[in-house]
Protein backbone atom coordinates (compact mmCIF):
# COMPACT_ATOMS: atom_id res chain seq x y z
CA UNK A 1 0.00 0.00 0.00
CA UNK A 2 1.18 3.76 -0.50
CA UNK A 3 0.79 6.63 0.96
CA UNK A 4 -2.08 8.15 -1.79
CA UNK A 5 -3.97 4.49 -0.48
CA UNK A 6 -7.21 5.58 1.13
CA UNK A 7 -8.81 2.88 3.61
CA UNK A 8 -12.65 4.26 2.94
CA UNK A 9 -12.48 3.66 -0.85
CA UNK A 10 -10.89 0.80 -0.27
CA UNK A 11 -13.69 -0.71 1.90
CA UNK A 12 -16.05 0.72 -0.13
CA UNK A 13 -14.89 -0.61 -3.36
CA UNK A 14 -14.19 -4.20 -1.64
CA UNK A 15 -18.03 -4.18 -0.63
CA UNK A 16 -18.78 -3.54 -4.12
CA UNK A 17 -16.82 -6.65 -5.10
CA UNK A 18 -17.60 -8.85 -2.56
CA UNK A 19 -21.45 -8.77 -3.24
CA UNK A 20 -20.77 -9.01 -7.17
CA UNK A 21 -19.27 -12.37 -6.80
CA UNK A 22 -21.46 -13.82 -4.88
CA UNK A 23 -24.15 -12.39 -7.43
CA UNK A 24 -21.80 -14.28 -10.16
CA UNK A 25 -21.95 -17.35 -8.17
CA UNK A 26 -26.22 -17.11 -7.71
CA UNK A 27 -26.66 -15.69 -11.34
CA UNK A 28 -24.24 -18.58 -13.06
CA UNK A 29 -22.00 -16.27 -14.06
CA UNK A 30 -24.57 -13.27 -14.41
CA UNK A 31 -25.62 -10.25 -12.54
CA UNK A 32 -26.35 -7.10 -12.97
CA UNK A 33 -24.55 -3.41 -12.09
CA UNK A 34 -28.08 -2.67 -10.59
CA UNK A 35 -27.78 -5.07 -8.30
CA UNK A 36 -24.88 -4.35 -7.09
CA UNK A 37 -25.27 -0.83 -6.47
CA UNK A 38 -28.52 -1.59 -4.25
CA UNK A 39 -26.98 -4.01 -2.28
CA UNK A 40 -24.13 -1.35 -1.20
CA UNK A 41 -27.15 1.10 -1.09
CA UNK A 42 -25.51 3.04 -4.17
CA UNK A 43 -27.26 4.05 -7.02
CA UNK A 44 -25.46 2.43 -10.61
CA UNK A 45 -24.14 5.63 -11.64
CA UNK A 46 -22.12 5.70 -8.39
CA UNK A 47 -20.84 2.29 -9.02
CA UNK A 48 -19.31 3.71 -12.18
CA UNK A 49 -17.43 5.84 -10.19
CA UNK A 50 -14.97 2.94 -9.15
CA UNK A 51 -15.68 0.65 -11.63
CA UNK A 52 -15.56 0.49 -15.51
CA UNK A 53 -17.74 -2.80 -16.10
CA UNK A 54 -18.77 -5.94 -14.39
CA UNK A 55 -15.74 -7.49 -15.16
CA UNK A 56 -13.37 -5.03 -13.53
CA UNK A 57 -15.42 -5.56 -10.39
CA UNK A 58 -15.02 -8.76 -10.19
CA UNK A 59 -11.03 -8.31 -11.29
CA UNK A 60 -10.60 -5.97 -7.96
CA UNK A 61 -11.60 -9.22 -5.71
CA UNK A 62 -8.56 -10.78 -6.75
CA UNK A 63 -6.36 -7.45 -6.49
CA UNK A 64 -8.36 -7.18 -2.90
CA UNK A 65 -6.90 -10.18 -1.36
CA UNK A 66 -3.25 -8.72 -1.05
CA UNK A 67 -4.24 -5.36 0.27
CA UNK A 68 -6.72 -7.10 2.91
CA UNK A 69 -3.70 -9.18 4.08
CA UNK A 70 -1.42 -6.63 4.32
CA UNK A 71 -4.33 -4.53 6.75
CA UNK A 72 -4.05 -8.12 8.53
CA UNK A 73 0.03 -7.97 9.20
CA UNK A 74 -0.11 -4.02 10.27
CA UNK A 75 -2.02 -5.03 13.22
CA UNK A 76 0.82 -7.82 14.02
CA UNK A 77 3.75 -6.12 16.07
CA UNK A 78 6.58 -8.60 15.64
CA UNK A 79 5.84 -9.04 11.47
CA UNK A 80 8.88 -7.35 10.45
CA UNK A 81 10.93 -10.32 12.83
CA UNK A 82 9.70 -13.06 10.79
CA UNK A 83 11.97 -14.95 8.68
CA UNK A 84 10.84 -14.56 4.53
CA UNK A 85 9.91 -18.57 4.70
CA UNK A 86 7.20 -17.09 7.57
CA UNK A 87 6.40 -14.52 6.06
CA UNK A 88 5.98 -15.90 2.63
CA UNK A 89 4.12 -19.00 4.47
CA UNK A 90 2.00 -16.17 6.14
CA UNK A 91 1.00 -14.67 3.13
CA UNK A 92 0.13 -17.63 1.27
CA UNK A 93 -1.82 -19.78 3.74
CA UNK A 94 -4.38 -16.48 4.75
CA UNK A 95 -4.66 -15.89 1.05
CA UNK A 96 -5.74 -19.82 0.99
CA UNK A 97 -8.27 -18.75 3.85
CA UNK A 98 -9.54 -15.76 1.66
CA UNK A 99 -9.75 -17.50 -1.39
CA UNK A 100 -11.54 -20.48 0.12
CA UNK A 101 -14.01 -18.13 1.07
CA UNK A 102 -15.20 -17.74 -2.46
CA UNK A 103 -13.98 -20.99 -3.71
CA UNK A 104 -16.57 -21.46 -6.17
CA UNK A 105 -16.25 -18.00 -7.58
CA UNK A 106 -12.38 -19.21 -7.70
CA UNK A 107 -12.93 -22.28 -9.21
CA UNK A 108 -14.85 -20.64 -11.87
CA UNK A 109 -12.62 -17.94 -12.86
CA UNK A 110 -9.01 -17.73 -11.63
CA UNK A 111 -7.69 -19.36 -15.22
CA UNK A 112 -9.84 -16.84 -17.20
CA UNK A 113 -9.16 -13.87 -15.14
CA UNK A 114 -5.28 -14.41 -13.57
CA UNK A 115 -3.61 -17.67 -15.78
CA UNK A 116 -4.97 -16.60 -19.50
CA UNK A 117 -4.72 -12.74 -19.11
CA UNK A 118 -3.36 -11.59 -22.16
CA UNK A 119 -1.58 -8.71 -19.52
CA UNK A 120 -0.23 -8.58 -16.42
CA UNK A 121 -3.12 -8.83 -13.84
CA UNK A 122 -3.43 -5.89 -10.65
CA UNK A 123 -3.48 -9.00 -8.53
CA UNK A 124 -0.37 -9.87 -10.26
CA UNK A 125 0.89 -6.15 -9.60
CA UNK A 126 0.31 -6.54 -6.37
CA UNK A 127 1.51 -10.02 -5.40
CA UNK A 128 4.94 -8.61 -7.28
CA UNK A 129 4.83 -5.40 -4.88
CA UNK A 130 4.45 -7.24 -1.76
CA UNK A 131 7.19 -10.48 -2.49
CA UNK A 132 9.47 -7.91 -3.37
CA UNK A 133 8.48 -5.40 -0.47
CA UNK A 134 9.01 -9.26 2.03
CA UNK A 135 12.71 -10.06 0.38
CA UNK A 136 14.11 -5.99 0.06
CA UNK A 137 13.47 -5.67 3.79
CA UNK A 138 14.96 -8.72 4.96
CA UNK A 139 18.61 -8.43 5.69
CA UNK A 140 19.53 -11.91 6.42
CA UNK A 141 19.34 -12.12 2.83
CA UNK A 142 22.38 -12.81 1.29
CA UNK A 143 24.72 -10.41 -0.94
CA UNK A 144 24.36 -12.13 -3.42
CA UNK A 145 20.97 -13.68 -3.84
CA UNK A 146 20.32 -9.55 -2.89
CA UNK A 147 21.92 -9.21 -6.88
CA UNK A 148 19.72 -11.87 -7.93
CA UNK A 149 16.75 -10.10 -7.05
CA UNK A 150 15.52 -8.33 -10.35
CA UNK A 151 12.29 -8.17 -11.58
CA UNK A 152 12.68 -11.33 -13.72
CA UNK A 153 13.01 -13.07 -10.10
CA UNK A 154 10.03 -11.32 -8.61
CA UNK A 155 7.96 -12.75 -12.18
CA UNK A 156 9.32 -15.93 -11.32
CA UNK A 157 8.04 -16.13 -8.03
CA UNK A 158 4.76 -14.72 -9.14
CA UNK A 159 4.48 -16.90 -11.69
CA UNK A 160 4.98 -19.66 -9.27
CA UNK A 161 2.87 -18.71 -6.43
CA UNK A 162 -0.15 -18.42 -9.53
CA UNK A 163 0.68 -21.94 -9.96
CA UNK A 164 0.65 -22.90 -6.15
CA UNK A 165 -2.85 -21.80 -6.24
CA UNK A 166 -3.72 -23.86 -9.10
CA UNK A 167 -2.56 -26.78 -7.81
CA UNK A 168 -4.28 -25.84 -4.09
CA UNK A 169 -7.65 -25.75 -6.71
CA UNK A 170 -6.99 -28.83 -7.59
CA UNK A 171 -5.99 -30.72 -4.53
CA UNK A 172 -8.13 -33.37 -3.12
CA UNK A 173 -6.42 -34.26 -0.34
CA UNK A 174 -7.98 -34.25 3.20
CA UNK A 175 -7.95 -30.12 4.04
CA UNK A 176 -5.91 -29.26 1.25
CA UNK A 177 -3.16 -31.11 3.41
CA UNK A 178 -0.87 -31.91 0.18
CA UNK A 179 -1.05 -28.45 -0.92
CA UNK A 180 0.12 -26.86 2.95
CA UNK A 181 2.98 -29.35 2.49
CA UNK A 182 3.94 -28.43 -0.41
CA UNK A 183 3.91 -24.57 0.60
CA UNK A 184 5.85 -25.43 3.56
CA UNK A 185 8.77 -27.26 1.77
CA UNK A 186 8.80 -24.55 -1.05
CA UNK A 187 9.28 -21.90 1.21
CA UNK A 188 12.02 -23.43 3.19
CA UNK A 189 14.27 -24.27 -0.17
CA UNK A 190 13.55 -20.62 -1.06
CA UNK A 191 14.83 -19.46 2.23
CA UNK A 192 17.63 -21.99 2.51
CA UNK A 193 18.82 -20.23 -1.02
CA UNK A 194 18.02 -16.71 -0.32
CA UNK A 195 19.94 -16.94 3.29
CA UNK A 196 22.92 -19.09 1.83
CA UNK A 197 25.72 -17.34 2.73
CA UNK A 198 28.51 -19.97 0.76
CA UNK A 199 28.21 -17.83 -2.15
CA UNK A 200 29.37 -14.40 -0.42
CA UNK A 201 32.35 -16.59 1.11
CA UNK A 202 33.30 -17.69 -2.17
CA UNK A 203 33.51 -14.33 -3.42
CA UNK A 204 35.09 -12.60 -0.57
CA UNK A 205 37.84 -15.62 -0.98
CA UNK A 206 38.08 -14.51 -4.80
CA UNK A 207 38.16 -10.75 -3.83
CA UNK A 208 41.03 -11.29 -1.27
CA UNK A 209 43.01 -13.43 -4.32
CA UNK A 210 42.57 -11.37 -6.70
CA UNK A 211 43.56 -8.46 -4.18
CA UNK A 212 46.96 -10.31 -3.16
CA UNK A 213 47.73 -12.28 -6.82
CA UNK A 214 50.94 -11.15 -6.80
CA UNK A 215 51.96 -12.60 -3.26
CA UNK A 216 50.04 -16.03 -3.97
CA UNK A 217 51.85 -16.42 -7.29
CA UNK A 218 55.43 -16.05 -5.23
CA UNK A 219 54.27 -17.73 -2.46
CA UNK A 220 52.29 -20.59 -3.49
CA UNK A 221 54.33 -23.72 -3.88
CA UNK A 222 52.31 -24.96 -6.58
CA UNK A 223 51.51 -22.16 -8.50
CA UNK A 224 55.04 -21.33 -8.38
CA UNK A 225 55.92 -24.93 -10.41
CA UNK A 226 52.89 -24.20 -13.16
CA UNK A 227 54.09 -20.76 -13.89
CA UNK A 228 57.83 -22.08 -13.96
CA UNK A 229 56.83 -24.85 -16.71
CA UNK A 230 55.03 -22.11 -18.35
CA UNK A 231 58.12 -19.91 -18.58
CA UNK A 232 60.04 -22.94 -19.50
CA UNK A 233 58.15 -23.65 -22.68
Amino acid sequence: MDDTFDPEIFELKFQLADVATDLYIEGDGDFLIKEVAQAADLTPAEVFNYFANKKSILEFYYASLVIRYEMMISEIDSFESYTIKEKLSNFIFTNFDLLSEKEAFVEDTFKEYIIHSYSKTDYEKEVERLTKQFLENDDQISITSTLALNSYAYSFLRRQYLELIRFWLNDTSDDKELTMELTDKLTGVLEEMLYNPVLDKSFDLLKFINANRKEFFKNIPVVKQVCSKIEIK
